[in-house]
């Protein structure tokens, strides 16, 4: 299986490492095209394959992500937060569709117990998802092992999946490294549309993939990776407008570390006489199928 937070913190880490080659001052360009793969390559190939665990460490944040994409007249905007905090450790997640205010659904497990908690938007509910708006279920058997699998760091997770592969690809996929003011270092990759679309930073249905074609697939999407002067992460963007066989896309990506969680952060569950269980897997099975075929409505 493929491992997700090393791609995330081998990016970090490659930045720290940028950052602390020398002093430049604020807006100076470190390294542009082939000279940016030559400057930071080596140092990127050292580190990439130590930090497949880095990402458990980075505890007690609330994160924040803004997407949109646009294929022709169809598009999606949607903002996630989360919270991380605790040991052993609580999770949630607030999704919110900008195009539908009622299209909410957040999650929330805590550290304590064998469930998990959903809350679903009216949307949902009137729908018939759930008689309730919140539901419970059995926390997944692998619990919260695989940091990047949950809702809170899946699409950036995703988004750096596609910078590494495109470095791997082509070194000369970095583009430049920069700094910004404040000792922080910004550093530019160059992703592929196709690669964008195979690590599904967005899960885009068939009826869009299959019209991406070889126009498409090779369009450049620019992913801009932001660190502290400590080598810890600001931001991580990506952000193109393009057209290609006979279609325009546009898509903007904008995901950020906001600041450091606390229990205030997880959700007030309400009475249990509000909360729908799911018992076992097949009810949790069951529930999802309606959930999709509502999105999907």
């Amino acid at each position: 299986m493929r491992k997700r937070p090393t791609a995330i913190f081998a990016l970090a880490a490659l930045l720290a490492l940028v950052s602390a080659c020398g002093q430049a001052k604020a807006g100076t360009a470190l390294a542009k095209g082939d000279d940016a793969a030559d400057y930071v390559g080596g140092k990127f190939e050292q580190v990439i394959g130590k930090l497949g665990d880095a990402i458990t460490d980075t505890r007690d944040v609330t994160n924040s992500l803004d997407a949109y994409f646009k294929f022709d007249d169809k598009w999606i905007h949607s903002t996630v937060t989360s919270a991380r905090t605790g040991s052993p450790e609580s999770r949630a997640v607030r999704h919110r569709s900008q195009k539908n205010p009622d299209e909410i659904i957040d999650t929330y497990t805590p550290a304590d117990g064998t469930v998990e908690y959903t809350y679903l938007g009216p949307m949902y509910v009137q729908k018939g998802v759930s008689p309730t708006a919140w539901v419970s279920m059995p926390k997944p058997d692998a619990g919260l092992v695989q940091p990047c699998v949950w809702g809170g760091v899946l699409t950036p997770c995703r988004m750096a999946d596609s910078t590494v592969d495109a470095y791997k690809a082509d070194k000369r996929a970095v583009r430049g490294a920069k700094s910004l003011g404040d000792g922080k270092t910004a550093l530019t990759v160059t992703v592929p549309f196709e690669v964008f679309v195979k690590n599904k930073v967005e899960i885009l249905p068939p009826s869009i993939t299959n019209q991406v074609g070889p126009e498409l697939k090779k369009a450049p999407v620019p992913a801009t990776i932001t660190l502290n002067p400590d080598g810890s992460l600001v931001s991580f963007g990506m952000e193109a407008k393009f057209s290609g066989d006979g279609h325009n896309v546009e898509l903007k990506y904008d995901f950020r570390f906001t600041g450091k969680a606390s229990l205030q952060d997880m959700p007030k569950l309400p009475d249990a006489s509000q909360i729908t269980v799911l018992p076992d897997r097949a009810a949790v099975n069951d529930f999802y199928r309606r959930l999709g075929e509502a999105q999907g409505s």
